[in-house]
């Protein structure tokens, strides 16, 4: 054989191992509503323009198939050659009614074969432009008609993952899930394993809105940067030989409004967004598809890199800055430790051209200092201006994140070094038998309630010191235990709390925790267990067991204390245990 055609045989080889397994996507990505759909060719551009190279959005099922057999292909083929004009990758969703039904958002359980058709017709028709699909859309939340099980979506999956392979063997089949399901996902997959049907999928898609919103409370990162662990841990349980698969954010966001008792500006939207693909991309998450691209009409306003009228905003423009700096496919180098109390949440990227800084500090932290031994650009990551640090010069470091180009080479070693450990924020409670939370000194050890800057607190004659609960059932306090501790296969825990009594008066409260639901309902369940205070004026403890928890934060926390028609009383110490206190 010539060498030519040993060369062209090689490239042949190589061509087809990147069909079939594709490079590492990029993560510059956006969500679509539907209701975006019709204008998609206006906005698509602007998307191309701003760095972005994948949008989430395809018709539904009973749009190309009104009726049984008979295909309307106008709308996807307009969207697919718009995308291709674009150079934008399209993920598709696979949902929808049967033709001819009633348009609802239900698993089509009764009609399975049709589905695997349909999934045949899509997958085949569009093998080249489009390999990423999606079954279904959260289907644990409001897209599934209520009542179906993961069983059911087991079987949807499975039947998807059959149908796609066939019509392409290229194709890849996510999993999605609302939210940050993490026991939804265990429980579909350890139901195709038990159907005979083991790994039918080839990546996981979640929507941790919830999570994300805790980016604006003190140290919100930690439940977020911890998100592919958890899920590395759910697989090796339920699925080892897919312990690796792709982790993306197919849907995330943060809706700017102005209401008596919430207000989220422009700015806060795009710090979010720089921090949300910044810790993404540093736990290696592989794609991020910011909800959404252009504010839509007749659906939520607020969500969009583009207002209604196309006008860019904030997040637009950070989110261009990001891929300028950053490149079509950044390669993440490790996390730095920085500013007070090395709390600063700083991460390290080769860059286009030097390495690249991106750091802020947690929420409530704003008087935190930086320096660096050499010169450095620094570039406000909200507001886009670009200054020289000179060597040794002082920079204030806040929750907004800055951009640092030119990292001395030393840190950019150490941030190398730190890569593969595990991040050190809040703490490491891989052998405590116990983590807890108190206010004044000891703060957060292992549990960290839920927007704790805004809760009051009152100190005793004694030096002691307690958070204030208004004690009505509509002011609960949320917890999160750190993910170091609380393990996703972990089931029994001991929740204990201190309380004191401000005046006489009943005070009483009860514990809501974490479970694995099945069926996309409430995720928490009450312990039934009631603890009323005695009418002693000092601190009182009571213990809480449970064990059918599964701690995974999906609505960005664990476990609730609730007070129910209570008067106002003061929270002294919480404690978690995985065994029984002494």
């Amino acid at each position: 054989m010539s060498m030519t055609r040993i060369l062209f045989s090689v490239i042949v080889s190589l061509s087809l191992i990147l069909a079939v397994f594709g490079e590492s996507p990029s993560p510059w990505g956006v969500s679509s509503s539907a209701s975006a759909f019709r204008n998609h060719a206006e906005w698509f551009p602007k998307m191309t323009a701003a760095g972005v190279t994948s949008v989430r959005l395809f018709p539904e099922w009973r749009g190309l198939e009104p009726k049984r057999g008979t295909w309307k292909w106008d709308d996807a083929d307009a969207l697919v050659k718009s995308a291709e004009e674009n150079r934008l990758e399209l993920t598709g969703i696979l949902m929808g009614s049967p033709p001819g039904s009633k348009a609802v958002h239900a698993f089509p359980m009764d009609d399975l074969d049709g589905w695997s058709n349909y999934v045949s017709a899509v997958a085949g028709r569009y093998r080249k432009q489009v390999r990423y699909w999606e079954v279904w859309n959260e289907g644990n939340g409001g897209f599934n008609d209520g009542h179906h099980t993961t069983s059911d979506y087991a079987k949807l999956a499975v039947t998807t993952y059959t149908a796609a392979k066939k019509a392409n063997p290229q194709a890849r089949v996510g999993l999605t899930v609302a939210s940050f399901d993490a026991p939804y996902l265990n429980q579909a997959i350890l139901a195709m394993t038990k159907a005979g049907k083991p790994n039918s999928f080839d990546y996981l898609c979640i929507h941790p809105y919830e999570i994300a919103d805790g980016l604006a409370d003190v140290d919100g990162e930690i439940p977020f940067l911890w998100m592919t662990r958890r899920m590395r841990d759910m697989l090796k349980e339920s699925a080892p030989d897919r312990a690796n698969a792709e982790i993306w954010i197919t849907e995330v966001g943060r809706r700017i409004e102005k209401q008596k008792d919430r207000v989220v500006t422009e700015e806060d939207a795009a710090k979010k967004l720089v921090k949300i693909y910044t810790m993404a991309l540093a736990q290696g998450i592989a794609r991020v598809q910011w909800f959404e691209a252009q504010d839509p009409v007749g659906e939520d306003q607020g969500f969009g890199l583009l207002a209604r009228d196309g006008s860019p905003r904030d997040s637009y423009r950070t989110l261009k800055a990001l891929t300028t700096l950053l490149g079509a496919k950044p390669a993440y180098q490790g996390w730095l430790p920085l500013g007070r109390d090395a709390r600063g949440y700083s991460f390290v990227f080769k860059g286009k051209t030097a390495p690249v800084l991106i750091a802020w500090m947690p929420k409530g932290l704003t008087d935190s200092t930086l320096s660096f031994p050499g010169d450095v650009q620094v570039t406000d990551a909200h507001g886009g201006t670009t200054s020289t640090l000179k060597a040794n010069q002082q920079m204030t470091l806040t929750d907004a994140p800055v951009f640092v180009v030119g990292l001395p080479a030393e840190l950019a070693d150490q941030a190398k070094a730190n890569a593969n450990k595990a991040f050190p924020w809040g703490g490491d409670y891989t052998s405590a038998k116990t983590v807890s939370f108190q206010p004044g000194s000891s703060g957060a050890k292992g549990v960290f309630p839920v927007g704790r800057a805004d809760r009051p607190v009152v100190k005793f004659a004694d030096g002691s010191e307690g958070i204030v609960l208004e004690g009505d059932i509509g002011h609960p306090i949320n917890f999160y235990v750190h993910p170091s501790f609380a393990k996703f296969q972990t089931r029994e825990y001991y929740v204990r709390v201190t309380v004191r009594r401000l005046a006489a008066g009943n005070v009483g409260m009860n514990c809501l925790y974490e479970v694995a639901d099945s069926q996309g309902r409430s995720p928490y369940a009450n312990t039934g267990k009631w603890f009323g205070t005695t009418k002693d004026g000092g601190w009182q403890t009571y213990t809480w067991h449970v064990t059918d928890a599964c701690f995974s934060r999906m609505w960005g926390y664990d476990f609730v204390i609730r007070p129910e028609q209570s008067i106002p009383f003061a929270l002294g110490k919480v404690e978690v245990s995985a065994e029984p206190f002494k």
